[in-house]
């Protein structure tokens, strides 16, 4: 059974990480998993420009991301990215709240893009009954 809004939203709310799959040149998927934020509705992470993650969206902006529990959420679609100081949100100062101890500063630099995920499809589902 698919997750209602809400309980997407929740998840989303609540995940730590979320898994980019994006294809190399080849066809080959690279999946990778990144810390991301959920912010007025809107799915934002971020990479180095020297990652394979960066170079694969340049050439195809075509990604998938998974959040995965006992509640799946799967998005497909494309991305905008921005530099941090042009970007439409304060992105630092949310990984700052939502990461705390775990954040540095020097996550983020010159060579850094924050994305902004564009959903094309979304498909969700509920694992099992009662795991507990």
């Amino acid at each position: 059974m698919p997750l209602n809004k809400k309980e997407a939203e929740e998840l989303l709310r609540r995940e730590e990480l979320v898994y980019v799959a994006t294809t190399i040149p080849d066809g080959s998927p690279h999946v990778a998993p990144v810390w991301f934020v959920y912010y007025k509705g809107k799915i934002y992470f971020e990479t180095d420009k020297t990652t394979v993650k960066f170079t694969n969206i340049q050439k195809k902006n075509k990604i998938a991301l998974c959040f995965s529990g006992k509640e799946a959420y799967l998005i497909e679609g494309k991305v905008r990215w921005w530099t941090e100081d042009k970007a439409p949100i304060p992105f630092r100062k949310l990984l700052w709240k939502k990461y705390r101890k775990d954040m540095d500063d020097s996550f983020i630099t010159e060579k850094t893009y924050i994305f902004e995920v564009i959903p094309e499809k979304t498909m969700s589902w509920h694992y099992g009954g009662d795991w507990d």
